[in-house]
């Protein structure tokens, strides 16, 4: 029976996915045998690495979301922003929400990012402070350097450091030094890192993308939405690109949730999970 190599996408809140994705394959007893992550796919997939129990990880990743200094990254301010409002009500709420996040994101032409080291720090003492080459799967976690403008593969050393440069935002989170490399989020090149996993006969290459589709719009009236539209475009045919080495990529369906909504995280997980049990002909037929 062939082993199955995951490789966890990136995407703020909706990477929480991950866990039920994962629930269904620990649940069916599915063996995984490598796990490569990007972002929040790098927190989930090295948080499950060092500890291959769903119901570990489900409980963990609720203490990180509900802990007081995470609140303090204030992500409802952001949860809201490519929502299309009717109710008069909401569209009020929706444009304070749209100045809140720019006064934000106005901090950073002073520094390089919203939310300081300290805050940073303290968050991600939460999770253990353990080696890479101890955890009870071989994991690894993507970053993008910024100084060079390479894929940066992180297999050894620190767990927790490794997270934290996979999933730092750029302008959100301060990018994270690793000996000559400046390290931010691993999803500017790299969303679904099916790269790090080399093919191996005895292995079936999983990739689990929790990104938003895309879709055919017709509401192009600004300039804004054709530059974000592009970027869009763009980000979909770069993934299609790095994933294609993958023997089955997986879409989580979660509709208009977005990178902040970790409020639904609940509606997320089951997302994952139906993506999961989706998949289980597959599995059975190519095992």
């Amino acid at each position: 029976m062939k082993k199955v190599a995951l490789a966890l996408g990136g995407g703020g809140a909706r990477g929480l996915a991950h866990i039920g994705f994962l629930k269904v394959l620990e649940e069916e007893k599915i063996p995984i045998s490598r796990i490569s992550g990007c972002s929040m796919g790098s927190i989930v997939g090295g948080l499950y690495a060092y500890q291959p129990s769903w119901e570990a990880l489900y409980e963990l990743s609720f203490k990180f979301i509900e802990n007081p200094f995470f609140k303090q990254f204030n992500f409802d301010d952001f949860a809201s922003l490519g929502d299309h409002k009717e109710d008069f009500t909401e569209k009020v709420l929706y444009v304070m929400s749209r100045i809140k996040a720019g006064l934000s994101l106005f901090k950073t032409l002073g520094k390089s990012s919203i939310y300081d080291e300290k805050l940073v720090c303290k968050v991600y003492r939460l999770f253990p402070g353990k080696k890479i080459e101890d955890l009870a799967i071989p994991f690894s976690a993507v970053a993008t350097d910024l100084i060079s403008g390479e894929e940066v593969v992180l297999s050894k050393g620190s767990l927790r450091k490794a997270m934290r440069a996979s999933s730092a935002i750029q302008g959100y989170f301060p990018p994270v030094k690793i000996r000559n490399r400046l390290l931010v989020d691993g999803g500017v090149i790299d969303v679904v890192p099916v790269s790090p996993l080399k093919k191996n006969e005895d292995e079936l290459i999983i990739g689990v993308d929790v990104e938003p589709e895309i879709s055919i719009t017709g509401d192009l009236s600004s300039g804004v939405d054709i530059i974000l539209r592009s970027e869009i475009i763009r980000n979909y045919h770069l993934k299609q690109y790095r994933t294609k080495h993958a023997d089955k990529v997986v879409q989580c369906s979660m509709g208009k949730l977005n990178w902040a909504d970790f409020k639904h995280a609940e509606e997320i997980i089951q997302a994952g999970e139906t993506a999961a049990l989706e998949l289980l002909p597959w599995l059975d037929k190519n095992l």
